[in-house]
Order: structure tokens, then C-alpha cells, then sequence
């Protein structure tokens, strides 16, 4: 198994001016990336007045202009079509997160133990049935380590909030282990990274309906699930803990779980997706 592996990712016009930790902490990885890709399009379906103009980033930076705009599966779908062919993998992940150093490296081990899997820092564990309950369930599941039961986590978050507002020290949300058991998941999460391979996907995952446009994490899931790739969630109690930074970004007004994108509220179009799978292609039943 190679280990070779670079890193993908996308962004857009109202966070180019954000980009900067997010790309430190890519270019920091214990394990170094052969390139670091920032994936942006001419033109963009939601920021039609972008003028052009492209964002400063860091020195091993590669930044590619590309014709399409696939929306947040721009992080990965051009590197897909650029590395085809390749003995390498590929970490994506998201612009508005802080990565912990150790990321591609437990990727990267986890990738060698199965060659056959995506590896995915969080995930969906199952979605939901057409009707009645779900009959196949991929095996051993990811048991989820919930951050209302964390205690510990709770106590750090309550104790750093108090700092801030009796201190006035900036408050930073501590990271949390999310997984207590490692195993699969019906999808991934790409926010925190995903490690995967070119040939993992299908020619018909560029071809994106407009109701999955805003939802790349079961759009992608549907075609790694259907072209036989599995989705293996690492991070377990022995592990590093690999959950990132999150910036403010991931929840204001550019955020795309925030918004209605082509008429498709967030919900109804991970539903619309996962139904179009099951229906087109027999899984998730």
C-alpha cells in the first residue's frame, strides 16, 4: 500500500480571507502531504459577483482553477479526475476547520489495515429505511461517543467558558473524542477528513441531480457504498483524538447547512439523496 497521499480541498469567495489556519495546520501534518490542492472554481453557482480575484495562501500551497462548480464536492471530485490512474491516496476535508497534526497519519495507518474502505473521522451511522426497519446494516458498527455523556469533555467546556466570562479570555470550544468503538458507517462526514483513493468512485459521481448539490457527504457516500467501498470510522478509545478546530465559519451565514440551495432545505435534500440511492441502486435498504 502506498503511502503517498495528498490533500484536497475546496473553498469560497466569502472565506478565502479565513483560509490561512486551516492550510497551516494542513501543511503542518506529522506525516507531510506530497501536495497540498485548494480547489476553486472560475465561477460559482452561489457567488455569482465573485470578481476573481484569489485568496493568499501559504508557501506548498497549490491552488487549481477549475471550469465546474460541484459545489462542496469540489473538494475532492476535480482531484478524482486530476489523480484517476494514480497509486495515491487522497485526504479531503473542509475549509472551516483547524486539523490536528496526527490526522494523515492515523488516516494513512488505517487505509494500509484496509485497502478496500474509505476512512472517515465521523460519519452518518445508518440512514434511514424506505420503509419499516433497515435489513442490512454494515458490520461491526461505530459506536459514537456523545458529547452529552462526555463528562470530562463538559467539565473542560463549562470551566473554559467561565474563564471568558470572568476573565475575558478567548473562548475556544475544547476538541472531543467522538468515537468510543471504531467501525462502519452508511456515510461519511468530510468535514473532518476523509482518506479515500481515485478509482473508489464511479464515473456517474460528477454527474450531481440538483437536489444533491448542497449534500456531498451522502451524494459521495451513495457512490463509494455502491461501487463496494465500505465506510470505515477510526478514532476509537485507543486512538489519537482526531476531531479538528472548528471555525466560526462552520455555522455562520455562508455555511451551507444554514441555507435553502436550488429550493432544498438541508434535511429534505439528505433525504431526497438517500432515497434516490435506494431507489436507483438498491442500497441502504
Amino acid at each position: 500500500m502506498a503511502q503517498t497521499y495528498i490533500i484536497s480541498l475546496s473553498s469560497i469567495p466569502p472565506r478565502f480571507g479565513q483560509l490561512g489556519a486551516t492550510l497551516e495546520s494542513l501543511l503542518a501534518q506529522s506525516v507531510p502531504a506530497e501536495r497540498v490542492i485548494l480547489y476553486l472554481s472560475r465561477q460559482y453557482q452561489r457567488f455569482p459577483q465573485w470578481d476573481g480575484e484569489l485568496p493568499e495562501v501559504p508557501d506548498g500551497v497549490e491552488i487549481r482553477l477549475v471550469d465546474e462548480d460541484y459545489g462542496p464536492a469540489t473538494k475532492i471530485l476535480p482531484a478524482v479526475r486530476d489523480f484517476a490512474g494514480g497509486d495515491v491516496e487522497i485526504l479531503f476535508c473542509d475549509d472551516d476547520q483547524v486539523y490536528p497534526k496526527h490526522l494523515a497519519r492515523q488516516l494513512l495507518k488505517e487505509r494500509a489495515r484496509r485497502p478496500n474502505d474509505v476512512v472517515s473521522v465521523s460519519g452518518m451511522s445508518t440512514y434511514p429505511a424506505m420503509d419499516g426497519e433497515r435489513r442490512s446494516i454494515p458490520r461491526p458498527q461505530r459506536l459514537r461517543l456523545w458529547r452529552t455523556t462526555n463528562l470530562r469533555w463538559q467539565f473542560v467546556r463549562l470551566w473554559r467558558r467561565a474563564k471568558s466570562r470572568y476573565f475575558g479570555v478567548e473562548y475556544v470550544q475544547p476538541t472531543c473524542r467522538l468515537t468510543l468503538r471504531k467501525g462502519y458507517a452508511d456515510g461519511l462526514e468530510g468535514f473532518m477528513g476523509v482518506m479515500v483513493r481515485p478509482e473508489f468512485f464511479p464515473p456517474e459521481v460528477f454527474e450531481i441531480p440538483e437536489f444533491a448539490w448542497s449534500v456531498d457527504d451522502v451524494w459521495l457516500s451513495g457512490h463509494l457504498a455502491r461501487s463496494g467501498h465500505k465506510i470505515w470510522i477510526t478514532g476509537g478509545l485507543f486512538d489519537p483524538v482526531l476531531t479538528p478546530l472548528r471555525k466560526p465559519s462552520h455555522l455562520d451565514e455562508t455555511a451551507l447547512n444554514q441555507n435553502v440551495v436550488g429550493g432544498w432545505e438541508r434535511d429534505a435534500a439528505n433525504l431526497e439523496t438517500v432515497r434516490f440511492f435506494q431507489r436507483t441502486y438498491g442500497i441502504w435498504d
